[in-house]
């Protein structure tokens, strides 16, 4: 088994605004599986093993509009 070496960056910024611009450039350099893989991450942090193995939504509706 071949273990991955990770590089961690620490940085210190003078106001939200400046962290927000960084994290929207870190973001953008993401591909759409590193971003699914993020998503999967944080909802696995928020929920637990429920993410996986209980429906979360347990009831959902809709309505139908003419216009």
């Amino acid at each position: 088994m071949v273990t991955k070496k990770k590089e961690l960056r620490v940085s210190v910024f003078s106001s939200f605004e400046d962290e927000n611009r960084a994290e929207h450039r870190r973001l953008a350099l993401l591909t759409p599986m590193q971003r699914m893989e993020e998503f999967a991450i944080l909802q696995e942090r928020m929920w637990g093993k429920k993410w996986t193995e209980e429906r979360i939504v347990k009831i959902a509706s809709f309505e139908k509009l003419t216009w």
